[in-house]
């Protein structure tokens, strides 16, 4: 009994591979014809008997499904949906053969398979041009499915959903890259044109070698584009404080990426502006102050704890914040025009204690010892300015508030010469 239920089995796995190599052949017949709607509806009728089918029935499958959609999608018919079966059509044939180690079609697939991904890019392209985000962000995560291990085209179907203020399809997107650990990070190959003298860039270290080898260039060197994954978090955690309404949740992602990350002081500060944006100040300069624990000429964290020492009333660690961010950067305008502003700020609480005082001797003391302490103020504000100055000679903020100054203080030359400068600039 069981001998003959085996030669069934056998006789009909024979009956199912022969109906699947009839079809198959119908089916190509059919595409060399132009007849692409013929193919789909013979290729669906052994859709489900496929997975038992032999390795070259299968094979064969896929490899005429994939060029069955592409064709019916290159002819307008319902294309986006097309392409997305086309393509996963011949990403299992490529995943088959590889696992057969077998090769009959792949050499033809991927050729296939790359000018759908050129042509929905172009068309992603022409989407971002009109500012037609949400479909670029479309085109390019159906790019994405075509070509999975492009994790570029997930990124940039991210930054258009941003763009087109699709939250919801950004943080999906985004939530998909930091699972992959996603950065982005290229190697880039340079090498200096001995004709000109200029740095040049090659697509790869192949042409780049065999440039300098014909000495057109010299002086070859390897550079690595900026990783992504910071402002991949940065969205993240600003889509969770901003649109989600979920600081917990901010917080959550950033912490993950830090214990990966634990060097990286964007996201460290990234962590600080969502406690920020929380009320916790004080939780800011903390990890403001771990910041420049990692990097000690990190000019920008110094800056924020100038920002916050100041709104919190801490006048002289503000200061010192700020001198600090000076001696690393004499150009940082922000901070030269923040430090003078605490010397303003110290003497206008000075005037109105001026403005208080009686007509009395007593009093009339007191006023002069006001005025020196605003004028001491008023010269430490100067100096500030004056130092900025240089690095921004025609900022008009700046002119003015040195031109109040120069009046004030009794300094003619400069004044009439702030004032002339003003003049010049229409001011």
């Amino acid at each position: 009994m069981k001998k003959t239920i085996l030669i069934f089995s056998a006789l009909l796995i024979t009956a199912f591979s022969f109906a699947q190599k009839k079809e198959l052949r119908t089916a190509e017949k059919a595409l060399k014809k132009g007849n692409t709607v013929e193919a789909k509806d013979v290729l669906a009728s052994i859709s489900s008997t496929i997975e038992s089918a032999d390795a070259k029935y299968k094979a064969k499958y896929y490899f005429l499904k994939g060029k069955t959609y592409q064709e019916l999608a290159d002819k307008g018919m319902d294309a986006d949906a097309s392409l997305k079966i086309a393509g996963d059509a011949y990403n299992k044939l490529l995943a088959f053969e590889k696992e057969q180690r077998e090769f009959k079609y792949t050499k033809e697939v991927k050729p296939n398979l790359q000018t759908m991904v050129s042509k929905l890019v172009d068309k992603a392209i022409a989407s971002q041009k009109v500012k037609d985000y949400e479909k670029a962000s479309e085109t390019l995560y159906l790019t994405y499915t075509l070509q999975p291990d492009n994790k570029d085209l997930l990124y940039y179907a991210a930054s258009n959903s941003i763009s087109g203020k699709d939250y919801d399809t950004a943080l999906k997107y985004y939530e998909m890259l930091k699972d992959e650990n996603y950065t982005g990070v290229k190697t880039q190959y340079f090498a200096t044109n001995v004709a000109n003298g200029k740095k040049e860039s090659f697509p790869d270290k192949t042409v780049r070698d065999l440039s300098v080898r014909a000495k057109t260039h010299s002086n070859p060197t390897v550079e690595k584009t900026k990783s992504r994954f910071p402002e991949i978090i940065k969205n993240i955690s600003w889509i969770y404080t901003n649109h989600v309404k979920d600081n917990e949740k901010a917080l959550a992602a950033v912490e993950e990426a830090i214990s990966v990350n634990p060097n990286d002081a964007s996201l460290l500060l990234t962590k600080g502006n969502i406690y920020y944006k929380m009320g916790d100040t004080a939780k800011f300069k903390e990890i403001m102050k771990e910041i420049i624990a990692k990097n000690p000429n990190d000019v920008d964290s110094y800056y924020n704890i100038g920002v916050i020492s100041a709104e919190n009333g801490d006048i002289e660690e503000a200061r010192a914040a700020y001198r600090k961010v000076l001696e690393l950067d004499p150009g940082y305008i922000n901070a030269g025009v923040n430090l003078s502003k605490t010397y303003l700020d110290e003497a206008s609480e000075v005037v109105d204690k001026m403005n208080e005082l009686g007509n009395s001797a007593a009093d009339n003391k007191k006023f002069e010892e006001y005025q020196k302490q605003q004028t001491v103020l008023y010269r430490k504000s100067l100096v500030v300015l004056e130092g900025i100055s240089q690095s921004v000679p025609d900022d008009v903020k700046i002119l003015k508030q040195l031109k109040g100054l120069y009046s004030f203080l009794g300094e003619d030359e400069k004044f009439k010469k702030v004032k002339a400068r003003l003049q010049e600039l229409g001011q």
